[in-house]
């Protein structure tokens, strides 16, 4: 059952006691991202917009970890969850601060899912902590999340990455994006202006599905993975820009 608005955002409130764990599951959407933009740069190096997103969500991921590996010295088992995360970002950062290619891609598709299953275990745990989001900041995460991951599991298989699991990861992501728009929509208590950020991403989520299945028709051609680049850009920042809406909400 879904609890009143008010109810789901009164748990943002132990973030100002623990501020550094609330970066907590920006991690599996920044883990996307990356992958996203070193696929984008690897299918055309000219990228510059890719270029920029990919050294912004780096420096961004490496600078909250270390706030995260601190933040959780007190709590043994996010301790170690931040530690192997830690070991898997060296790979991870080796990896995508090389120059983008097509053998890089193959390697990113499998590190990258270790990276952002590791960083959604510690998001789950900060929250089993008491450090977690309301449950209405974590679906418009997840929204921004998996609008990233669709377009990095595209652009990949635009790459010719040819990996068994992202076929079936694509069409799961598709439908969990289906499923948190319509919980976000059935939320009780949503304000006029939450009610037109929602239907804002929703028409955003229309775009890019055309975008990805005409991709999916035809992989090689430049002007469809500049659309899926763009139309998943303009979800995050519809969906960032929700879960913002619903922070401050709370906020007294």
């Amino acid at each position: 059952m879904i609890r009143p608005i008010a109810a789901l955002l009164l748990s943002l409130a132990v973030y100002a006691a623990d501020p550094a764990l609330s970066q907590a599951p920006a991690q599996r959407m920044l883990a996307e991202r990356i992958g996203r933009a070193y696929a984008a740069l690897a299918l055309d190096p000219g990228n510059q917009d890719a270029r920029r997103q990919l050294g912004d969500a780096i420096q961004r991921f490496e600078r909250q970890l270390a706030e995260l590996r601190l933040a959780s010295k007190t709590q043994p088992a996010l301790d170690e969850n931040y530690a192997l995360l830690d070991q898997l970002w060296q790979d991870y950062k080796r990896l995508v601060s090389a120059s983008p290619s097509r053998d890089g891609a193959a390697k990113l598709s499998e590190l990258s899912e270790e990276v952002a299953w590791i960083a959604q275990k510690g998001a789950q745990l900060a929250e089993q902590g008491g450090s977690g989001a309301s449950r209405a900041v974590q679906l418009a995460e997840d929204a921004a999340t998996l609008s990233q991951r669709l377009a990095k599991i595209y652009l990949l298989q635009a790459l010719g990455v040819n990996k068994g699991f992202l076929p079936k990861d694509l069409a799961a992501a598709r439908t969990e994006f289906e499923q948190i728009s319509k919980q976000l929509k059935s939320l009780p208590g949503l304000s006029q202006r939450l009610k037109d950020q929602i239907a804002l991403m929703d028409s955003q989520w229309f775009f890019f599905q055309q975008a990805i299945d005409e991709l999916a028709k035809n992989h090689s051609d430049r002007q469809l993975q500049r659309n899926v680049q763009t139309t998943s850009e303009r979800i995050h920042e519809v969906a960032t820009g929700l879960a913002a809406s619903f922070a401050r909400t709370a906020a007294p």
